[in-house]
Formats: structure tokens, sequence, C-alpha cells
């Protein structure tokens, strides 16, 4: 053989031996192969499997939860929109927002859907038991927490607690017609507070008792004797009184709070002082005598009636008329009072805590006549109305509403005839008189729309009497008086 051939020969085994070396070894056996496949699908499918039923696990769920709002927003909105709504809210003793009248005018000016938004806002169903939640439950946590027994202050203008001190600084910058106090001071409060109290702007909750702040006359207090004193000048053979009523705020607060209140007995004796031929009945006096009695709501900014008997005793005996003793009314409880200062504050204290309210029925007969505010449209009518219908909140309701006229006839024939010039707060004050003048009128200086001078002529008055709280005689409504007595 020759060399070349046996090269040739070398090369090809060489490239054989490479070529082999790269092929893949076969299988051992097919039985072999069978088990390696086996081991390597199952595990897959498996897998894939699971995947897959997880998937549809998820699908099913999503479109459960889908369901499942669906049905809720599907059933609360045929409950807010076709069940019937609430009318009047009971607790705040006032009629809801009605659903509004379609218009193209009221829909094309937003008036119409602006109405529908707050009839469905006023209107909520359950209402009241919604709020009974928030003020047990969430309205405790409202509030700044200070001193040792977590006084609670309320109110935009309250970043932290305050001092009694600070918030009298600010109190006095208080203007004569502004009764809420915007308090921004950041002093942190003393260590030891004695009470118990939150503050909602103008209304502090002590000791299970909400009180207004008075914010002090700071020169109206001469207005309104002014305005008296014009009705002197023109009723000069009329006897005329004034018997500014004190509040809550001048028998209630603590001390550690008394300086976030002005003094309602100095006012009172400057307007004393600039009444002209004018008597002014002291009812500050025989009040604060029997502070320790309920003269005053603790859950309404009204007083009670008992104040009222005091105040009319004072008044009765000024002027010279026979006053019934207590003990000849008939006396009448009424439990679980709650009043207006809940319904302005929320506050979860006075809720939880209702009082009794308690009124006095005269013995004597009386008729009862009640006009428009413009003395027309005469109908006989009750002294006292049935609180049987009435909700806790509208207890004092029961000496009926200011836009009226009243006219009482009384079995006292003494030829007094009395004029009553008032705001809500003499409404409990009528009862009490029936049995010292003859006739009665009563009347609130901002519901009246005669010449004052001319009806009282009109009436034979001998007797008139200005009687309101301080927040009326020296806030906006001092100039209803004159206003009443130009018209």
């Amino acid at each position: 053989m020759s060399k070349n051939k046996k090269n040739s020969d070398a090369e090809t085994d060489k490239n054989i031996s490479a070529e082999t070396n790269k092929r893949p070894e076969p299988a051992i056996s097919i039985e072999a192969s069978d088990r390696q496949g086996a081991s390597i699908d199952i595990p897959i499918k498996a897998k894939k499997s699971k995947k897959l039923r997880r998937k549809a696990a998820m699908n099913n769920i999503s479109l459960a939860n889908i369901l499942l709002l669906g049905a809720v927003f599907a059933g609360g909105f045929t409950y807010v929109t076709l069940f019937p709504h609430e009318t009047k809210a009971d607790d705040e003793n006032r009629y809801l927002a009605a659903f509004p009248k379609f218009s193209i005018k009221a829909y094309t000016s937003g008036d119409f859907t602006d109405g529908v938004a707050d009839y469905f806002d006023d209107t909520v169903h359950a209402r009241a038991d919604i709020k009974q939640f928030i003020a047990d439950t969430l309205m405790p946590l409202k509030g700044m927490k200070y001193g040792g027994e977590k006084a609670e202050l309320y109110g935009k203008g309250f970043e932290k607690p305050v001092t009694t001190a600070a918030a009298a600084s600010t109190a006095q910058r208080t203007t004569a017609t502004t009764t809420q106090m915007q308090t921004t001071t950041t002093t942190e409060p003393a260590e030891d507070t004695a009470a118990d109290g939150e503050l909602t702007n103008n209304i502090l909750i002590v000791n299970k008792r909400g009180v207004n702040l008075y914010g002090g006359a700071w020169g109206t207090e001469q207005e309104y004797a002014s305005y008296l004193n014009a009705y002197k000048e023109a009723l000069p053979d009329v006897n005329i009184y004034s018997m500014v009523l004190p509040t809550a705020s001048s028998f209630y607060l603590p001390d550690e709070y008394k300086d976030l209140s002005q003094s309602e007995k100095e006012d009172f004796d400057r307007i004393e002082a600039a009444l002209g031929n004018i008597m002014s009945i002291d009812a500050y006096t025989p009040l604060e005598a029997h502070k320790d009695e309920p003269i005053y709501s603790r859950t309404d900014h009204h007083w009670q009636p008992l104040g009222a008997y005091y105040a009319a005793q004072q008044f009765a005996l000024t002027a010279g008329v026979p006053f019934p003793d207590i003990s000849e009314y008939e006396k009448v409880t009424l439990p679980g009072y709650v009043g207006t200062l809940y319904m302005y504050t929320q506050s979860a204290t006075l809720m939880n805590n209702p009082e009794d309210f308690v009124y006095y029925k005269p013995k004597t007969n009386v008729s009862v006549t009640q006009y428009d505010t413009h003395f027309g449209n005469p109908v006989a009518a009750d002294l006292l109305l049935d609180p049987s219908q009435m909700p806790n909140s509208g207890y004092y309701m029961v000496f009926g509403s200011d836009e009226r006229i009243v006219h009482v006839n009384t079995e006292c024939k003494n030829g007094r005839n009395l004029v009553i010039f008032k705001d809500s707060y003499g409404n409990a004050l009528l009862p009490m008189l029936t049995g010292s003048f003859e006739n009665i009128y009563l009347c609130d200086i901002r519901y009246f729309d005669l010449n004052a001078a001319e009806f009282i002529k009109n009436v034979q008055a001998t007797d008139l009497l200005f009687t309101m709280c301080s927040f009326s005689a020296v806030g906006v409504n001092r100039h209803c008086i004159y206003n009443n007595l130009i018209k």
C-alpha cells in the first residue's frame, strides 16, 4: 500500500471518529426512554392544570364580586330613590328639604339639580339612627382633649387647645352684633381643669350642660334703651317696662371658663342707667337666687318655665298686680328632653344626658284668640299645645310659635291690659301672667307687621312689657323694636 493511500485512510478514520463523537448517544432501551418522557411530561401537565383551575376560580370570584356589588348598588339605588323619604327631623325639630319642582328655568339655572342634591342629602333614610351612631361612637373622638377630665374643644378656630384667658382676649375683640367667637390662639392649657367641657364656636358644653357664650353689647345696649325711650315718647300714658333676661352663661360657667363670656349683668346695669321714664325689671337677681333649681335647660338655649315663673313674679311685683303661687298651677313633666343645643353641636354629651321639661298649666279659665302678624284672621286657640304629638326636641313649642299675635282674656278683672313685645323667651311668660292682667297681647318683635304705637292704643293697653334675652336686646333683633314703631 502506498504512503498516500495510508494517509488518506487515516484522515478518513479521524473524520469518522469526530463525526461519531458529535452524535447523541442512543437510548439504552425503549423502556428507559418511555420512563424518562413520563417523568418530564407529568409535572408540566400538573402545573398547567393547576394554573387553569386557579384562573377559573379567580374568574368565578371576580364574577361573584361584580354580581354582589351590582346587587348592592341596585338595592341601594332602589332603596334611596323609590322608598318613601322622611319629611321631618324630630331630633332637630324641623322639616327636611322637599323634592324641587321641575321647570325649564330652574333646570337651566342649576337650581333644580342643586335642589335634588339637597333633597337626597337631607332626607337620607334612617338619618336619626345614623346621627345617633355618629354622636355615640364618632363624635366623642372629635375635638381637642385637655385638662384632668379631658375637656373637649370644638370649632374651626381651634387648632390647639386654648386657655380661658387666651379665649377671653379674643372675646374682647368681638363686636356687638357678633356672637360667634373665633379664636386662633395656640396657647397651651393649664394643667388642672376642674370641669369637663367642650366648646363649639359660641357654645360651651360643661358638666353635661350646654351654655351659649355671651359676646357682650359693646355699645348696642345704648341703642336698645334709646328705642324704648322712643316708645315712651309716643305712649306717655302707658306704663312701659324693660325686662332683659339673662341666659345660662350668667349662672352656670365654672370659674375656669368665665373669661370665655362677657358679663350680662354689667350690660343690664348700663341699660337701666340709659332708660328714661321706663321701669326696669331686675330678673337677674331672683334667677340668680334660684340658680340651683332647674330654671334653665341643659340641652336647649331657652330657659325652663320655672325660670319664667320667677321672672314673671318679679315683673308682677313691680307692676303692682296680683300673682298666683306656683302651687295654683298644674305641673306637667315631660321626660327625655334634648333641645336645640344638641342640634347646634351634635354633642354626644347632650344626646346621652336628656333632661325633664317641666311646665305649668294655669287652672283658671282663659279665652285665647290667635291672629296673624297683621292682627287679622282670628281663630280660637288653646293657651298651651298638646305635647303628646311633639318630638322630644320640641317640647318648648308647648307655648306655641312666634309668627302670630295672641290675645288672652282672663278671669282677672282688674282693668289692666298688657302688651308683651318679646322674643321666644317671652313665650314661657304668658301662662305665668294669666292671673295678673285682664287682657294680654303677646307679640314677637321679629314678626310684627303693624305700627306698634297704634296697635297699643287700639287694644287700650295700660301696660307695655319689653322682655327678651340678652342676645336679642343687644343683638341684631334690637332693630326690630324700632322698626315696629316707625311702620
